[in-house]
């Protein structure tokens, strides 16, 4: 199975790395890369995504994405997450690997940013959220194809394509 991610430029993966292992180490939860899921599991195989990825980002731009806010669920995968504000861009990529992967699988795009991965009391997340200092932008210069694993320690990146760089 796999996953396609938006990656962010060095400082801004850098800034979110520190925030997922500050979280990672006093929750004891495990440490995985600053994302945002494009398309959710798929068990295309892996070079009829890398072929689907090339055609999606022919010609994409990196591009910046905004804050909503930040929020927390019950759900795992969105223990605390930074919800973010949908982008032209952004949805464009979505689609794309939604016509190609649909048939096979479906994912419903949200685009988000978790910060932890933890089964947490509603008070621990409201106290985590608090806490945040969060910029309000990011941005995002390259698109990855994941190795899922349900251990998130072996979560792995396997595929790395650039977006264009368009000099903002």
């Amino acid at each position: 199975m796999h996953a396609i991610w938006f990656t962010f430029s060095k400082n801004d993966r850098e800034s979110l790395k520190n925030i997922i292992d500050e979280l990672s180490e006093k929750y004891q939860a495990p440490k995985f890369e600053p994302h945002i899921t494009v398309y959710g599991l798929t068990d295309i195989e892996i070079d009829k995504i890398d072929k689907i990825a090339k055609e999606v980002i022919l010609n994409q731009n990196s591009f910046f994405v905004k804050k909503s806010e930040i929020l927390q669920t019950e759900e795992i995968w969105k223990t605390v997450f930074i919800e973010l504000k949908s982008n032209e861009q952004m949805e464009l990529i979505h689609k794309n690997f939604k016509k190609y992967c649909d048939n096979v699988s479906k994912y419903e795009f949200k685009p988000h940013i978790s910060l932890i991965y933890k089964i947490l009391s509603i008070e621990e997340k409201i106290k985590i959220i608090n806490k945040l200092d969060i910029k309000n932008e990011f941005q995002v210069n390259k698109l990855a194809i994941q190795k899922f694993s349900p251990d998130i320690k072996k979560w792995k990146i396997v595929k790395e394509y650039n977006l264009k760089n368009n000099q903002m």
